[in-house]
């Protein structure tokens, strides 16, 4: 036999229980389709590329301008030696911009700009 209000909270444990379910996989879908936001391993990839890049149009003769796509998210400072920090916004994770390298002829500086 049924306690009074049993149903009731069976009801409301299995609601309790759906909501916690759709946020564990709402998590997990998050985290697999953005491994970024897990590990730094592109992140150190884009750092060394960066670095052979800007190399390479120093050395190169003439005026250069070099379209590279990079994550949104990816924030990229070239002076000394190249850092790359990673802002937490989430709607900047699945978005590409392109990064554009720039040398003047006769400049022994690279300039760098965001263009979405």
């Amino acid at each position: 036999m049924d306690k009074k209000g049993q149903a009731e909270t069976e009801q409301f444990f299995l609601f309790i229980e759906i909501i916690l379910g759709i946020l564990v996989a709402g998590i997990f879908i998050y985290n697999a389709a953005n491994f970024d936001a897990l590990s730094s391993v592109n992140k150190e990839y884009a750092k060394q590329d960066l670095a052979l890049l800007t190399e390479t149009i120093l050395a190169s003769p003439g005026t250069v301008e070099y379209n590279y796509p990079l994550k949104a998210s990816y924030n990229v400072k070239i002076d000394e030696g190249i850092t790359i920090t990673t802002s937490g916004d989430l709607t900047s994770a699945f978005e590409y911009e392109n990064l554009i390298i720039t040398k003047e002829q006769g400049s022994k500086t690279v300039t760098v700009e965001r263009h979405a």
